[in-house]
């Protein structure tokens, strides 16, 4: 899955658009005009939806990009942002799942491209239309998910549901990884975060000083921060 910032293309540029009709005298979302706060905590939902798909659930291995859960997760916020009702709300969703989606080729060698970096913005554009769509009259596809053999299960996951290893709340924004200076995927920053812990870890338990690269960046100065702030 993508940082947070992935889903701002849809969570500020709403927040954007209903603030200045607003005040003009716009009744969108019940009229409501946006202050950072309410950013941030579109963000930590948006993330906290990623999240707790991408734990359990390897869209990679089915060769869909992690871009999917950036459309879903923005349609959920933005949905929520616009005054969506609860049913409005599935029904948006809904559509984000039933929405063709990209495939992961465009991240690897030879079709590695600029796609990259613009795959987290055509998501959101595609979450905020959908979203409109809804609240203007479209329905939504009650099955979308689990319908033998048209369904997103049977189509394009194996015919597996998904899993979910804990209920929605806010562990993913708590946990999430900083980036490091360096190219490599989250695997990496996985590997390095995990060998720090341990070196931590080890030097308290046997007395020893760390043996933390002497050319430190400040990244894993915040890195060691997090882990001695998680790991007392």
């Amino acid at each position: 899955m993508g940082p947070p910032f992935d889903n701002l293309g849809a969570i500020l540029a709403v927040a954007d658009w209903m603030s200045r009709t607003n005040r003009e005298g716009g009744k969108l979302g019940n009229g409501k005009v946006f202050k950072v706060r309410d950013i941030l905590e579109g963000m930590i939902k948006a993330h906290e939806i990623q999240g707790v798909l991408a734990l359990e659930n390897s869209f990679n291995k089915v060769g869909l990009d992690h871009v999917v859960l950036v459309k879903v997760a923005s349609t959920a916020v933005v949905s929520k942002m616009l005054g969506l009702t609860e049913a409005q709300t599935r029904d948006a969703i809904t559509q984000a799942w039933v929405d063709g989606q990209s495939l992961r080729t465009y991240r690897h060698t030879p079709n590695t491209m600029a796609r990259k970096s613009w795959a987290a913005g055509d998501a959101c554009q595609k979450a905020v239309n959908l979203v409109l769509k809804v609240m203007n009259g479209t329905g939504g596809v009650p099955t979308v998910l689990s319908a033998p053999t048209w369904g997103f299960y049977d189509v394009s996951f194996g015919g597996k549901p998904f899993k979910f290893q804990r209920p929605y709340g806010s562990y993913v924004m708590e946990n999430v990884l900083f980036k490091v200076s360096f190219p490599g995927l989250c695997f990496s920053r996985v590997m390095r975060f995990i060998t720090l812990t341990c070196d931590m870890q080890l030097s308290s338990i046997h007395k020893l000083p760390s043996r933390r690269p002497r050319r430190s960046t400040r990244h894993f100065n915040r890195w060691e921060n997090r882990l001695r702030t998680s790991n007392p």
